[in-house]
């Protein structure tokens, strides 16, 4: 009996290449005896409406073909499920930023499907995040401040392609601003005034930029970036080193491992949830310990 998968396609995220990576790599399926059940994204908010609501139970695992947004909608949608690891998660990367398949080292779409059909899983956790609005789940980022300022600027540079993450990440660096907040860590509360707070569970995010290099999937651990006071100088100094992850140890950058985090602040400001803007403060943000499983 062949095996079946279900696979979500965003024909329109990031390089609008899904319908051809799907093409790209279903002879790779064909070849291991797996059957392909694609069902392609329509609107924004789709990516989480199937994998909440698509039947499973004849499938060995659910995969996705797009980028950090539609890999979060996904998420979003196996997390409103009664048992979220039941299925395993496989992704395929196809846009800009990829920030789950860079740290897995796999950009590559052929690479990913056929590490998919050998059938490995690896735990992943899984970020909640609470506001007054409901609970989100993240895979990648939970950023705060200068990091909500970059995203708001690539997306305006969409059109460059992943170059737009750094020359957004230059532009806001340079003009970075300082913001009141009250940060609470493990339960540790500091009232500070911070450049940025950046939560992650991956390596990477953007396009190539290591920003939190001890982070693990399956820790139990949020890796949590915070800059509080830094000259424009010593801004432009992080931006120079955030590729290859040596920022973490300038003096001005804090680096710490939690497993929970709360951010409440004067104004109503949004979040950069795994590259998508939404949700605005108070939050807290916990990390679930391996809700799902990911081929891998």
């Amino acid at each position: 009996m062949k095996q079946r998968l279900a696979i979500i396609v965003n024909p329109q995220g990031g390089s609008r290449r899904g319908a051809t990576i799907l093409e790209q790599v279903r002879p790779i399926f064909t070849a291991a005896g797996t059957d392909l059940e694609p069902h392609f994204t329509t609107h924004r908010g789709n990516a989480t409406e199937l994998a909440q609501s698509l039947d499973l139970k004849e499938f060995a695992g659910l995969c996705s073909i797009g980028g950090d947004g539609t890999n979060q909608e996904v998420v979003c949608g196996l997390m409103k499920r009664a048992h979220p690891a039941e299925v395993p998660l496989g992704i395929i990367p196809g846009g800009t930023g990829n920030s789950l398949a860079q740290h897995l080292d796999c950009l590559d779409p052929v690479a990913a499907a056929k590490r998919i059909v050998q059938g490995n899983t690896i735990p992943l956790d899984v970020a909640s995040v609470t506001s007054p609005a409901g609970i989100d789940h993240s895979i990648n980022i939970v950023g705060w401040g200068a990091a909500v300022d970059i995203n708001r600027t690539a997306e305006r540079l969409r059109w460059l392609g992943p170059v737009r993450y750094s020359l957004a990440a230059l532009w806001e660096i340079l003009r970075a601003r300082r913001r009141p907040l009250r940060l609470t860590l493990d339960g540790e509360t500091s009232d500070d005034n911070f450049h940025m707070v950046l939560a992650c569970n991956t390596r990477f995010t953007g396009s190539g930029m290591q920003l939190a290099p001890r982070a693990k999937l399956d820790d139990r651990l949020l890796d949590v970036i915070l800059v509080r006071r830094a000259t424009r100088r010593q801004m432009l100094q992080l931006f120079s080193r955030v590729f290859d992850g040596s920022h973490v140890d300038l003096p001005f950058v804090e680096y710490r491992q939690v497993a929970a985090l709360e951010l409440i602040s004067p104004g109503c400001e949004p979040l950069n949830i795994d590259g998508e803007l939404k949700r605005n403060l108070p939050i807290r943000v916990e990390m679930v310990p391996a809700a799902l499983r990911l081929f891998g």
